[in-house]
């Protein structure tokens, strides 16, 4: 059902990764516009959104959660559920950490894009993880 060489899911991951972190910046771009914010590629304030910062965290997060999903695949009955469980698990710590954190302006864009990452995250990776059936 799901694909067996290790390399597969770090190009899962990649490539989950490309294509969710420009999804969450075009929406963090349509966000900035609605909401008011600023809008910035690269800054230094903690308590602030950077469309660099988004790419990165993004990227990363969806790269380990491919290899996490290889080890799921491989030790369990149930990968897509304990995958779940761990994207789910970081969403509601991504959550937290923005409400306490971040500047006001910036917590409803943060909330939607961990919202829709996380959500694009759990439908791609297992999807992306699957063998090509002939």
């Amino acid at each position: 059902m799901f694909k067996k060489n290790f390399m597969s899911y770090v190009k899962t991951g990649i490539l989950a990764g490309v294509l969710i972190l420009l999804i969450a910046n075009v929406l963090f771009l349509i966000m900035g516009l609605l909401f008011g914010h600023d809008i910035s590629f690269v800054g230094q304030n903690r308590d602030t959104l950077y469309i660099v910062f988004i790419s990165f965290a993004t990227s990363i997060s969806l790269l380990i959660g491919a290899i996490l999903f290889y080890f799921f695949q491989k030790y369990t009955k149930k990968p897509v559920l304990w995958f779940s469980i761990i994207v789910l698990l970081g969403f509601l710590y991504n959550t937290y950490t923005a409400e306490a954190s971040l500047d006001a302006q910036y917590k409803v864009t943060a909330h939607i894009l961990h919202l829709i990452v996380s959500g694009l995250a759990i439908y791609l990776v297992p999807k992306l993880s699957k063998e090509k059936s002939e």
